[in-house]
């Protein structure tokens, strides 16, 4: 009765080699030092993972409601299985200081293109990145655990730039004929006169954030902008934001 290939030592736990191949049809043997594929290296645990992303068609977002797990912790398995294989290397220029828990997120079909425009930027840098500032410095930035937004280094941990945020602040600027000022976080509450609702900081903090007029609200506005121009959705104006054509 034939049995399961295994690819490691049940003693020492090293890799295993096939040292002889035969044909059951004529009973010709070949002897010889033969690697087993990147497969048989996996641990069980790893080749049911792929199993069941196979059966879900390559959709990490079905495959995390078939195993009733989180995307983060789907998507950690998912790179570690690529590790596994020699597929995905870790990034050596990842800081210490920044864990990435998702290094690339799904792009769907419904999404605004300001979102896709995004993701599709910060997926091909692993899920992190580093923007240069207008005036000078840099931050970083990275997807949220959770899949809402993104987190960026100049703006305080609790404040996620979620993807509303982003699409607030290009619903403000076609509303204003594709251009709209910034707006003064720091110096006004919203309603007054350096952060209305024409401003995009104004405009996301009431639509995205549900901050009320009269109260104060975090400054956002170098990290929004500085992203929504890398990922070559508007150009960043001293003042103002205007969508590209």
């Amino acid at each position: 009765m034939s049995k399961e290939i295994i690819g490691h030592c049940p003693i020492c736990q090293e890799q295993l080699i096939a040292s002889r191949l035969t044909c059951r049809h004529c009973g010709l043997e070949l002897s010889n030092d033969f690697t087993l594929s990147k497969f048989n290296y996996l641990k069980e645990d790893d080749l049911n993972f792929i199993e069941m992303y196979l059966k879900c068609q390559g959709s990490l977002k079905e495959l995390q409601k078939q195993l009733k797990i989180s995307y983060p912790a789907a998507k950690r398995q998912f790179d570690n299985v690529l590790k596994s294989l020699g597929f995905n290397k870790e990034d050596e220029n990842l800081p210490a200081n920044i864990e990435v828990i998702l290094s690339e997120l799904p792009i769907y079909e419904d999404e605004s293109n300001t979102v896709k425009a995004i993701k599709k930027r910060l997926n091909a840098h692993n899920g992190l990145a580093t923007l240069a500032l207008p005036r000078g410095g840099s931050f970083q930035i990275y997807y949220d655990g959770f899949g809402n937004g993104i987190i960026a280094t100049n703006v305080p941990a609790s404040r996620v730039l979620t993807w509303k945020a982003f699409d607030s602040a290009v619903e403000v600027m076609e509303k204003n004929h594709g251009k709209a000022k910034k707006g003064q976080a720091m110096k006004a509450k919203l309603g007054e006169p350096d952060l209305t609702l024409d401003t995009i900081e104004g405009y996301v903090a009431y639509k995205a954030y549900g901050i009320k007029m009269g109260e104060s609200t975090l400054r956002t506005i170098s990290a929004l902008s500085s992203i929504l121009e890398w990922a070559g959705i508007c150009n960043n104006g001293y003042g103002y934001l205007e969508l590209r054509k």
